[in-house]
């Protein structure tokens, strides 16, 4: 019988913590779209823009498997624009 590897380096914790990161990944546009929906004539262009990129993210999550490990450290990975939001 194999045994499971849940050591800090474990796939399956790098794993779960990259769902963890997408998921924090869609705070920020749901916090846009809240901010523009509040204004006189918000941008639906932008709305459709930050849903977009939610849905993106929504579907990586979903779509995702232990196996993905490029895509896994990518998303590990602090800098990379591809899937952190980029703060200042």
């Amino acid at each position: 019988m194999a045994t499971i590897d849940l050591g800090i380096n474990s796939g399956s914790i790098k794993y779960e913590v990259a769902l963890e990161i997408l998921g924090q990944e869609l705070q920020p546009f749901m916090e846009a779209i809240r901010q523009e929906k509040g204004k006189a004539e918000p941008s639906q262009a932008f709305i459709r823009y930050c849903e977009m990129r939610m849905a993106a993210l929504g579907e990586l999550q979903d779509n995702l498997r232990t196996t993905d490990l490029g895509t896994i450290e990518g998303i590990l990975e602090k800098n990379n624009p591809l899937f952190r939001w980029q703060r200042k």
